[in-house]
């Protein structure tokens, strides 16, 4: 039951971060189009998508809803649960706990790791747009957390 829990709350995430990503897109180009007179019928496209990709959060509230008081009861801190959903570490949130690395996970993880080292060196050296550098950072580390804490 908590695995459905689990892929329920990340589709949930994914789709809320699409949602999100849909209507600033849609907004940009709206804008970009109709530069002179900014013309807002462009909301409408917004409000469709965004009720036809947040239902499974419709459907799903209640759910939710007590997924989000118990993590507010157990961490004292809206902040923290919100940065623990918009991240994905629903293991913490559920409160299944974190299975132990065998070697080969923390091999995979070493690996990857050494990876990421060379190819920041190699986007550094090959004078690649800082802030490519720092999304590309931003993203391991995320994922070096999602590797560790999941």
């Amino acid at each position: 039951m908590s695995v459905k829990i689990i892929k329920l709350l990340n589709l949930i995430r994914f789709r809320i971060i699409g949602t999100i990503f849909l209507a600033i897109t849609i907004t940009d180009n709206a804008i970009e189009a109709t530069a002179p007179n900014v013309d807002y019928r462009f909301i409408i496209p917004i409000l469709v998508m965004g009720g036809v990709l947040l239902t499974p959060l419709i459907r799903g509230r209640r759910i939710v809803k007590r997924i989000y008081r118990r993590g507010i009861n157990q961490y004292n801190s809206r902040l923290t649960v919100c940065i623990l959903f918009i991240l994905g570490f629903h293991y913490k949130l559920v409160g299944i706990p974190i299975a132990k690395k065998s070697i080969y996970g923390w091999l995979f993880l070493g690996f990857w790791v050494i990876g990421s080292i060379i190819t920041f060196i190699w986007m550094y050296s090959n004078n690649v747009p800082i802030w490519i550098l720092c999304i590309s950072m931003i993203i391991a580390i995320y994922k070096i957390l999602k590797l560790l804490y999941s």
